[in-house]
């Protein structure tokens, strides 16, 4: 690890990130015929045919792990460390704040470890009061980098080698008031130096050079007071910088990481290297870990039922290597709707048609194939396309949940089952959101309500006793 002492100021600015520049939109042309949301008759005559498919067995090897009791830090009076890794889902991070509502912690004792190298990433929510980031960095997320990544504790880097390229951050809380004194920046150092400036503050540049063996590596900068603001200019070479990481508070009650990316899989605990991703947790490994996924494993069309099992049981294997002895869970992802064209959606006199028809019809065999008319409803799309790949994706999720020693929770059975999508967009506040992929705020909020009941998150989680005395 290299340190840098560096000078603050109590009236440090607020950061000034230059906006970058918006580029002209070509005038769309006027739809006439909109995607919206299908019809209740629609999605009801499909609901009520829906199977959930058990075509395809799913075998795994049984795996033994050492397991924990839920939501009980490693050592009384300690904080509940938490790790939770997931897709834009979590990402958006109003999940996660309702459970630290849900907590009835104050918010001081509340606090993160790690922050990903997401910043400033579209739909991503950081415990953080602002940052900045220059053009030319580009995003390297696991999941769909090279085989053997080396990557920070979110599965993700920002990396640049154009000089002059700048990173900037206020690490003031929410009250405004500096309170670390020292941060830490984690990033991969390469076979030949790199130059960075620094500056602190309204301070001068710091000039460092980094050189070293291949591999992660910690850049700590201690102040002589709490930091407000850190201003990151490369100066030369190719910068690959992984996360920020500072000391808990002494207060923490929770430690509550959260590395959501939007669009990311699972296959970026098989992508990573485990001996990189081990150097960062260091003797404070996470007493609870969580991982979400599967919206975007079950976007890819058709989905492959045993192509999916391998990669996620591989990926839950090297995810549960770096934390076995902590408590986990896995979240399998909600309904998903499909949008259908205007012209497409049910009329009144079709409703009527179809309704007599039905009337006249017999129900199907189980297993059997839904009436024709019930078939052809919305222009023939099938509505529950999603419901029955995420049902399949749950199911998997399950087993290998399972075989790991872990805890299994579902946001589709959360929502009702198959349909939900539909249901909840048209609530009053709608839960869900128009695209019938993503939630609403109140939507993220019920479905953590769920969990929390479900997984048992509640204050008295966290009514630990006190810690032991010398004589104990």
């Amino acid at each position: 690890m290299t340190s840098l002492r560096v000078q603050t100021s109590p009236h440090a600015p607020d950061l000034e990130c230059t906006p970058a520049r918006a580029k002209p939109r070509a005038a769309k042309p006027v739809d006439t015929d909109p995607p919206e949301v299908p019809d209740d008759e629609a999605v009801q005559s499909q609901v009520q045919d829906f199977r959930l498919n058990a075509d395809v067995p799913v075998s795994l090897p049984g795996v033994t792990r050492p397991t924990a009791r839920f939501w009980q830090p490693a050592q009384p009076a300690q904080a509940l460390r938490v790790g939770i890794w997931g897709d834009s889902h979590l990402a958006a991070g109003f999940f996660t704040s309702e459970l630290v509502r849900l907590s009835q912690l104050p918010a001081d004792q509340v606090s993160s470890r790690f922050l990903p190298a997401n910043m400033n990433r579209a739909g991503v929510r950081l415990p953080l009061r602002k940052s900045c980031v220059s053009p030319h960095w580009q995003y390297e997320p696991a999941h769909v980098a090279s085989a053997a990544s080396a990557t920070g504790p979110g599965l993700v880097n920002l990396f640049s080698q154009q000089e002059g390229a700048w990173l900037a951050w206020d690490l003031r809380n929410a009250q405004a008031q500096p309170d670390k004194l020292s941060v830490r920046w984690l990033y991969q150092q390469t076979s030949s130096p790199m130059s960075l400036a620094i500056r602190v503050d309204d301070g001068q540049e710091q000039r460092i050079d980094l050189q070293g063996p291949e591999g992660p590596a910690v850049l700590e900068l201690v102040g002589d007071a709490p930091l407000s603001t850190v201003h990151l200019r490369l100066v030369q070479g190719a910068f690959r910088w992984q996360g920020l990481e500072w000391p808990l508070p002494a207060q923490t009650r929770l430690q509550l990481d959260v590395f959501g990316y939007p669009g990311a899989t699972v296959a970026g605990w098989r992508q990573a290297r485990s001996d990189d991703l081990a150097a960062w947790w260091g003797s404070a490994a996470y007493d609870v870990v969580v991982l979400e996924f599967g919206t975007n494993e079950g976007n890819v069309q058709p989905f492959d039922a045993s192509t999916y099992t391998q990669m996620l049981q591989t990926s839950v294997a090297a995810w549960r290597s770096q934390f076995p002895q902590a408590a986990c869970v896995l979240v399998a992802p909600g309904d998903r709707g499909v949008l259908v064209r205007r012209s497409q959606k049910l009329t009144p006199a079709a409703s009527l048609q179809i309704a007599h028809g039905n009337a006249q019809s017999s129900s199907p065999a189980k297993g059997g194939k839904a009436p024709a008319a019930r078939r052809e409803l919305a222009g023939g799309a099938d509505l529950l396309r999603f419901t029955r790949v995420h049902a399949q994706i749950g199911r998997i999720q399950q087993q290998v949940a399972a075989a790991h020693g872990c805890r299994y929770w579902s946001m589709l059975e959360a929502m009702g089952g198959a349909g939900g999508a539909y249901r909840w967009v048209k609530q009053t506040p709608p839960l869900m959101a128009r695209d019938l992929i993503h939630f609403t705020v109140p939507g993220y909020q019920r479905l953590a309500q769920s969990f929390a009941q479900d997984i048992g998150w509640n204050p008295t989680v966290f009514a630990h006793s006190p810690a032991p005395s010398a004589a104990d």
